[in-house]
């Protein structure tokens, strides 16, 4: 018996480890029928803690739009392996939370993911990384990447 992976998701900061991630597991999966779907996490913080001033909302908007710009090049580097690929920003206030429930909303069959950049101050209290928070909480398998 075995195991079909059709769905993979990929947390992607545009960090090095995150980069690391992608380079990995596209030649992994080369010759499966599986698609790879990028998610970016864009923490979504107001200064002030209430409320969201211009600036804040500028920051998110540029934000997204640089990752916009990753996730067209993470496509194409995906279609060089043959690879179908999808990709998704959202907003989140603990990114942890979020790649959890959009694996389990997507059916998603694994993670792969490496440790970046820590997570969120209130991640930071209770997971060593946004991973280790993912790994105790996950819908499907994960694939760490060291």
């Amino acid at each position: 018996m075995s195991i079909k992976i059709k769905k993979i998701l990929v947390p992607y900061d545009a960090t090095p480890s995150s980069e690391k991630a992608v380079k990995k597991i596209l030649p992994l999966i080369e010759k499966h029928d599986s698609k790879i779907i990028f998610l970016t996490c864009i923490h979504d913080k107001a200064t002030f803690g209430f409320f969201k001033t211009k600036s804040d909302k500028r920051e998110i908007e540029q934000e997204k739009k640089k990752m916009e710009q990753y996730h067209e090049r993470l496509k194409k580097e995906a279609a060089k392996f043959g690879i179908p690929s999808s990709s998704k920003i959202i907003k989140s206030d603990l990114e942890s939370r979020s790649i959890i429930e959009y694996a389990r909303d997507q059916n998603v069959d694994l993670i792969v993911m490496s440790k970046s950049k820590m997570g969120t101050h209130a991640e930071k209290l209770y997971y060593n990384s946004t991973v280790d928070a993912v790994f105790n909480k996950t819908p499907c398998p994960l694939l760490y990447i060291p």
